[in-house]
């Protein structure tokens, strides 16, 4: 399965723009050129040959497919499920660590797990992520702190280590596994020239910062 982008689109166009465009039966929009399309006009779901990865009328579903959204169905292989999946562990990687921790760090996790649920719903819904804050702080704030915590009253940077504690330990497992979930939004998003929802890629990079942040709270107590 090929995946033609908006910069071949935009090559093939370059003369002008056609009356009707059919992406051939083997092929896939990247999301940069499905929104290519949009803007031109040429992309109507009802006509698109992604549908023929839907099943037909009383066919079961087989297990390795599943619903990319309400118009086509995916190998469970496909980098927006995988994605789909690494947000879905950290949630509950989140909830299990703000379900028993001390309580004054669960309105910092809690956070943090709404900006995990805002993610997955603006991708699944192909929407823009919503502003958001964690702890008050905006992404420029959390970056400057992660990068320089001597100016937001840290002693310095840390490498984990066990006697900063279980609690610090868990939020460094909640940094790594949200930087994992950076990477495979970077490959589902990333077309071979641009990356769509970098919205959300940024905010999962700030949040891999963010539980940073606490981890450094959460020594220095």
């Amino acid at each position: 399965m090929r995946f033609i982008t908006e910069r071949e689109l935009r090559d093939q166009f370059a003369s002008g723009a056609p009356d009707q465009y059919q992406v051939p039966a083997d092929c896939r929009l990247t999301p940069a050129a499905r929104q290519y399309l949009m803007d031109l006009r040429l992309y109507r779901h009802e006509a698109s040959p992604r549908r023929a990865s839907s099943l037909p009328a009383g066919s079961r579903k087989p297990e390795h497919m599943t619903s990319l959204n309400a118009r086509e169905m995916v190998c469970k292989a496909h980098p927006r499920i995988v994605l789909r999946g690494k947000l879905d562990t950290l949630e509950s990687e989140i909830l299990v660590l703000e379900a028993g921790c001390d309580p004054q760090w669960r309105g910092q996790l809690r956070d943090a797990l709404q900006l995990v649920r805002a993610v997955l719903a603006a991708e699944v819904k192909e929407a823009p992520l919503p502003a958001w804050t964690l702890d008050g702080m905006t992404a420029e704030e959390v970056h400057r702190c992660s990068h320089h915590p001597e100016e937001f009253g840290f002693p310095g940077h840390i490498l984990p280590a066990p006697e900063h504690g279980l609690f610090a330990a868990q939020l460094n497992r909640l940094r790594a596994l949200t930087r994992e979930a950076e990477l495979a939004a970077v490959q589902a998003f990333w077309d071979g020239q641009k990356v769509a929802h970098e919205d959300c890629v940024l905010a999962l990079n700030r949040l891999s910062s963010y539980f940073y942040v606490l981890q450094l709270r959460a020594a220095h107590r």
